[in-house]
C-alpha cells in the first residue's frame, strides 16, 4: 500500500433484489495506490435495515461515540428550555449606547451615591415603552420571563424603577443637553427649524391638584377627556422629525402662553443662531411675535382664520383674479406670496381640505339647525317661555356646534327665531374653505411660498411624535401620584420617543420596505415587532444548558443591518 491520504468513512451499498431494495454498510478506507484512488474494505457491517432492528447499529455507533472529540447525545436527551426575546431589546440598547446613555446614567448615579444601577433601570423602562408598554409593576415580570437583557445588566427592583424616574426628572435639562450634543454628531441635526407644538395627557385616580401635584389641573382636553385632570405637554422637534426638548405646563394653562419661556429655553440651552420657529394657530399672539423677534427667531405660524381682519384682507386679496398661485406637488396644494400691512403671508389651498371643509360645515349646520328648528317648536308651543331659559338652550346649542358664527338669533319671553349671518356665511364658503394663511418672517430670499408651506407641513412630524407617545408608546393614562414622578414617566416616553425617530431614519436610509405595504418604508414599530422574533433558545442536552439563537429571516437580517445591531454573539451556541 503505498501513499495513504484519506480515511476512514462508512460506505453505503445498494443492491436490489426483486422489488426489493437492500442497503449494505460497509467500513471502507480511501487510499491511493498507483496514483488511483482506491477503496479498501476493512469490514462489512450488514444491511442496515436489520441492524437497526436489532439495535446492533446503535450500539454500534455508542461504542465509537466514546472515543470521539466531539460530544454525541440522543435526541430524547435535548429539551428545550426558556426562549426570551433578544432582537428588539439588542436593538434599543444599540441606540442606548450610541447616544452615550449607557455611561451617562452610570456616572449619574455613581454621583448621587446610588448603591444600585441607575442606568439598567431606564434602560428597562425605555426598552419597554418601545417593546412592550406596560406598568411598573409589571416591567420587572417582563425582563425576567419575555426578553434576553443585554450583558451585565441587572434587573431592578420595583423601588428603584420610582426612584429613577425622580432622578431623570430632576436630570431633565442635562439629559436633552446630551442628546443634543449626541445628535449633532450623529446626525448632523439641523436646528435651524424647530417645531412646537402642545398635547395634554390626563390621569385616573384622585382629581385637582394637591401640595404634591400643583400641575393637575383641568383644561382643554385634547384626549376628549374632560372629566379628568391633565397636565400639558410642548414638544420641540427638528424639521427631521427628532425630539430635542419638552416641557411640561400645568392642566390648565393657556397654549399662547407657553411660547415665551419656550423660547427662552431654546436660545439659552442650545445656543443655536439662525432658528426659525414653526407653530399652529392656537400659539400666536402680538406679544408671542414680538418675543419671537426681540430673541432674533424667524417664523413661520398659521394664522387665526376667524375674527381677524388682517387675515380676512389677505384671504380677499389671495381670491382675486390677478392673484399669483405657485403649485406644491410635495403637498397636493398651491400657494399664493402676498404682503399686506408689511407683513408677509403665504396663502394655502389645498382640493383636499376645500371638499373636507365643504362636507364638514355642510354637516354642522344641517345639525345645527336642526336643534334649533327643535328649539324654536318647544318655544311656539309654550313649553318654553323664559327669555332667559331660551338664551341659555340656544347658547347650548351653538357654543357645541362649531359654527356658531354662521347664526344669528332673536330672543323674547315666548318668542326665538334664528337666521344665518350671510357675510359670515360668505366669508366661509368664498374665502375661507380649502385655504389656511401663514405669517412668516422669512424673506422670499430665504424661503419661496412653496418652501414656508413645506416648512409649516413639518409640524406633522410633531403630531406624529404625539402619535407615536400617546399610541406606540402609550403615555397615557398616568397612575403616577406626584409631580416628579409624573415629569420623570414624561421623560421616558421622551426618551423612547427619540429612539424610536433615529430607527426610523436608519430603515429609511438603508431601504428597508414593508412587505406587506408596497412603496413603503419598514415603520419602527413593525421592525421593533419582527426583531421581538428573534429567541435566544436555551436548549437541556444531556444535563448541559446550551444557548442558541434561533435564524434570522431575510426581513430581520436586513433590519439589524440598518440598525448597526451587532449579531455576531448570536452565531455560536454559548454554555450557559
Amino acid at each position: 500500500m503505498g501513499g495513504y491520504d484519506a480515511g476512514v468513512f462508512v460506505k453505503t451499498t445498494v443492491r436490489r433484489r426483486g422489488d426489493r431494495e437492500y442497503r449494505y454498510l460497509s467500513l471502507v478506507e480511501a487510499v491511493r495506490e498507483g496514483g488511483k484512488n482506491k477503496h479498501r474494505t476493512l469490514l462489512r457491517l450488514g444491511e442496515a435495515s436489520q441492524l437497526a432492528a436489532s439495535g446492533q447499529l446503535d450500539r454500534i455507533i455508542g461504542a465509537l461515540r466514546a472515543h470521539a472529540e466531539g460530544r454525541w447525545v440522543d435526541a430524547s436527551e435535548v429539551a428545550a428550555g426558556e426562549a426570551p426575546a433578544v432582537g428588539g431589546m439588542a436593538a434599543v440598547d444599540t441606540y442606548w449606547k450610541r447616544l452615550g446613555l449607557d455611561g451617562f446614567f452610570r456616572g449619574l448615579g455613581e454621583g448621587r451615591g446610588l448603591g444600585w444601577s441607575l442606568g439598567d433601570a431606564v434602560l428597562a423602562m425605555v426598552a419597554g415603552r418601545l417593546l412592550a408598554p406596560c406598568s411598573k409593576r409589571r416591567l420587572g415580570e417582563w425582563l425576567v420571563r419575555d426578553v434576553a437583557a443585554p450583558e451585565g445588566f441587572r434587573c431592578p427592583e420595583l423601588w428603584q424603577f420610582y426612584r429613577a424616574l425622580d432622578v431623570v426628572a430632576a436630570a431633565k435639562a442635562d439629559i436633552e443637553q446630551l442628546l443634543y450634543a449626541r445628535l449633532t454628531d450623529l446626525t448632523n441635526l439641523d436646528l435651524r427649524l424647530v417645531c412646537y407644538d402642545l398635547t395634554s395627557t390626563y390621569f385616573e385616580g384622585a382629581r385637582g391638584s394637591s401640595e404634591r401635584f400643583c400641575s393637575r389641573a383641568f383644561g382643554y382636553s385634547r384626549d376628549r377627556r374632560g372629566d379628568r385632570p391633565q397636565v400639558v405637554i410642548g414638544l420641540l422637534v427638528t424639521g427631521d422629525g427628532i425630539p430635542i426638548a419638552h416641557h411640561v405646563f400645568a392642566g390648565d394653562t393657556a397654549d399662547v402662553t407657553t411660547l415665551p419661556g419656550v423660547l427662552e429655553d431654546l436660545a439659552s440651552r442650545f445656543g443655536v443662531g439662525g432658528i426659525c420657529v414653526v407653530a399652529d394657530r392656537g400659539l400666536v399672539s402680538e406679544g408671542n411675535l414680538g418675543e419671537l423677534s426681540a430673541r432674533g427667531f424667524d417664523h413661520v405660524l398659521a394664522t387665526r382664520l376667524h375674527r381677524s381682519p388682517q387675515v380676512a384682507a389677505v384671504l380677499g386679496a389671495a381670491t382675486r383674479p390677478d392673484a399669483q398661485w405657485h403649485p406644491v406637488p410635495q403637498a397636493d396644494s398651491a400657494v399664493c406670496d402676498l404682503t399686506h400691512d408689511g407683513q408677509r403671508f403665504v396663502v394655502a389651498l389645498s382640493a383636499q381640505r376645500l371638499g373636507r371643509d365643504t362636507t364638514r360645515t355642510a354637516q354642522l349646520v344641517a345639525r345645527t339647525e336642526a336643534e334649533l328648528l327643535a328649539l324654536e317648536a318647544r318655544v311656539r308651543a309654550g313649553r318654553l317661555n323664559d327669555a332667559t331659559r331660551i338664551a341659555q338652550a340656544a347658547a347650548r346649542i351653538l357654543d357645541r356646534s362649531g359654527v356658531a358664527r354662521l347664526f344669528d338669533t332673536e330672543i323674547a319671553p315666548g318668542r326665538f327665531l334664528y337666521h344665518y349671518r350671510e357675510d359670515a356665511l360668505a366669508y366661509e364658503e368664498e374665502l375661507l374653505a380649502g385655504r389656511y394663511v401663514l405669517a412668516t418672517s422669512l424673506t422670499p430670499t430665504q424661503a419661496s411660498a412653496p418652501q414656508v408651506l413645506l416648512a409649516y407641513r413639518r409640524l406633522l412630524e410633531v403630531e406624529s411624535t404625539f402619535r407615536v407617545l400617546k399610541d406606540f408608546l402609550e403615555l397615557r393614562p398616568v397612575y403616577h401620584w406626584t409631580e416628579q414622578r409624573v415629569r420623570g414617566h414624561i421623560a421616558i416616553c421622551v426618551l423612547a420617543a427619540v429612539i424610536e425617530a433615529l430607527i426610523e431614519q436608519d430603515l429609511t436610509r438603508a431601504e428597508v420596505a414593508d412587505p406587506d405595504l408596497p412603496h413603503q418604508t419598514l415603520t419602527p414599530r413593525r421592525a421593533l415587532r419582527e426583531l421581538g422574533r428573534i429567541r435566544r433558545v436555551t436548549l437541556n442536552v444531556a444535563g448541559t444548558p446550551i444557548g442558541v439563537v434561533t435564524r434570522r429571516s431575510p426581513l430581520q437580517a436586513h433590519t439589524l443591518t440598518a440598525l448597526n445591531v451587532n449579531t455576531k454573539p448570536w452565531d455560536k451556541p454559548t454554555l450557559r
